[in-house]
């Protein structure tokens, strides 16, 4: 059965060397009753593109580096009134993707705070993960539960005045600042899966970098004469205690 939010949302998935669990996650998809689609590739160099085609998609490769660029390509080709992001690695749940893009009625950014299933986040990750969330809070005014979420949905008309200067996996927190600022964020709980193939994010060497660019952003932020909006809607559901 089709979904009745279909002809609003688009559900993007970026991709990279993402074999053997992305034919899974469109299965998924589809099962929810989404049947917009859009998977961005990275130029992977296994059979992800393939397994793409073989189950009834259409790939269009990324312009420009990283994450950062996979998701510019996929607001730059969207029509619909939404977006919702979620990686190609099992690890988000499509069955959350209503709980996402319902609030997004009224919010800008709505992210999906991985509250249920922290145990399949590694250890190191989630002491990283707090770290973030409690710098990005303290320097932007926020109370948001988990800025580093790769599950999220976007208005699209909001995504198009989007900035990036990042590449890597510190996209997420770029959106989350300038969405503090200049739009209004909600956030869900939703749930997180053992992840399927190998982890691409680097512990040590991401994490300083999205801490960086947290700071950078709040400073640039806050010099243009104008305070960090406190603009976070009201939670639409409660957050089960981290699991």
């Amino acid at each position: 059965m089709i979904h009745e939010l279909n002809n609003l949302v688009t559900v993007v998935i970026p991709v990279l060397n993402e074999e053997k669990a992305i034919g899974r996650v469109i299965k998924k998809v589809k099962e929810e009753g989404y049947y917009n689609i859009l998977v961005v590739d990275g130029f992977s160099s296994d059979n992800t593109v393939s397994q793409v085609v073989r189950n009834g998609e259409k790939v269009i490769y990324q312009t420009g580096k990283g994450k950062t660029g996979a998701i510019k390509t996929a607001i730059k080709n969207i029509e619909t009134r939404y977006m919702v992001f979620l990686d190609g690695d099992c690890t988000y749940d499509p069955k959350d993707i209503e709980n996402v893009v319902s609030p997004l009625w009224d919010a800008d950014l709505v992210i999906g705070a991985r509250a249920l299933g922290r145990k399949n986040i590694p250890i190191f990750n989630r002491f990283g993960n707090m770290m973030i969330n409690a710098i990005f809070n303290l320097l932007m005014g926020t109370d948001l539960k988990d800025v580093c979420s790769g599950m999220y949905g976007l208005r699209t008309d909001f995504a198009r005045n989007l900035t990036f200067k990042t590449e890597g996996f510190d996209v997420e927190v770029e959106i989350a600042a300038q969405a503090s600022k200049y739009g209004r964020i909600s956030q869900v709980p939703i749930r997180y899966h053992d992840r399927v193939g190998l982890q691409k994010l680097q512990p040590v060497k991401d994490g300083f970098s999205i801490m960086r660019r947290v700071i950078t952003m709040a400073i640039k932020l806050r010099l243009n004469g104008e305070p960090t909006k406190q603009n976070i809607l009201k939670l639409h559901g409660e957050l089960p205690p981290y699991k």
